[in-house]
C-alpha cells in the first residue's frame, strides 16, 4: 500500500518549456501535495498532470515514454505558453491551483477518493492568498527558553530562506532574510541544508550539509525590543 507524496506538472508536447513551467508552478504544487491527507493506492505515490492544449492529445502520447515511474498520469488542458505570458506571480499562482485542483479531481475519480477532501485544500489555499510557507529545520535552545526555526518562503521564481528566532510562548524575538535560491524544487533544499545548532543560548548556526555555507546569529534580547541586538554573518 502506497500514500500519495507528489504532484507533479508536465508539458509532453512543449518539452523545451517543461522545465520553465515545472519551477514557477512548483510553489501552489508543493503546496497542495503538501495538504494532502493520507490518500492510498496500491502502488502509485504520485500524481503526475499533463498539461495539453487539447485532451485528444491524450492518444498519442505514449506515458511510457514520459510517465515518472509510480506516477499515475492525468491530463488536464492547459494553454501553457499564456500562463508563462503572465507577468503577474499572483496570477501565476491562481492559474496553477486551478490546474492541479482540476488534474487531482480526475484522480480522485479514477481512486474513489472522497472529492470533499480536495474541495477543502482547494479552499484552504485560497483563504490562505496562496502563500507557501514552511519550515525546513527547528531547534531550541539550551535553556530551552528560545526555538530556532529556519523558515522557507516558496514563491514563483524562488524560494527565499529566514532564520527566526521564537520564545516558547510562540512570540518572534526576530526574522532575517538569509538567503533565495532560484531553483524552486525544495527537495533540493533539503537535500543541500541539514544543520542547526546552537553554540550557546543566544548563539546558533545554520549550514550546508558540508559546512561550506554557514550563517552564524548572535542575539540578546533587552528590556525594550527595539534595543535588541541581533547580528548574522556568514561566509
Amino acid at each position: 500500500m502506497s500514500i500519495i507524496q507528489d504532484i507533479q506538472l508536465y508539458i509532453p508536447k512543449h518539452e523545451d518549456l517543461n522545465w520553465k513551467f515545472f519551477h514557477e508552478t512548483r510553489a501552489i504544487t508543493s503546496l497542495y501535495s503538501s495538504l494532502l491527507p493520507k490518500l492510498h493506492t496500491k502502488e502509485v505515490k504520485g500524481i503526475q498532470i499533463y498539461c495539453v492544449e487539447s485532451i485528444d492529445e491524450k492518444k498519442q502520447i505514449d506515458t511510457f515514454d514520459h510517465i515518472i515511474f509510480e506516477y499515475f498520469p492525468v491530463y488536464v488542458e492547459t494553454d501553457v505558453e499564456a500562463f508563462l505570458a503572465l507577468t503577474s506571480d499572483s496570477e501565476k499562482k491562481k492559474h496553477t491551483l486551478e490546474i492541479v485542483h482540476e488534474g487531482m479531481k480526475k484522480a480522485a475519480q479514477a481512486f474513489n477518493w472522497d472529492l470533499r477532501i480536495l474541495e477543502e485544500i482547494y479552499y484552504k489555499i485560497k483563504q490562505a492568498d496562496y502563500k507557501n510557507i514552511f519550515p525546513l529545520l527547528k531547534k531550541s535552545s539550551q535553556n530551552k527558553k528560545y526555538v530556532c526555526h529556519i523558515m522557507c518562503h516558496h514563491e514563483v521564481s524562488s524560494i527565499d530562506v529566514y532564520l527566526e528566532v521564537k520564545k516558547r510562548n510562540g512570540s518572534v524575538v526576530n526574522s532575517e532574510k538569509l538567503f533565495s535560491v532560484e531553483n524552486t524544487d525544495e527537495q533540493d533544499l533539503f537535500s543541500d541544508y541539514g544543520i542547526l545548532q546552537w553554540k550557546l543560548n543566544h548563539k546558533v548556526e545554520f549550514a550546508d550539509k558540508d559546512y561550506k555555507k554557514v550563517y552564524r546569529l548572535t542575539f540578546l534580547e533587552k528590556d525594550k525590543p527595539e534595543d535588541l541586538v541581533w547580528k548574522i554573518v556568514n561566509n
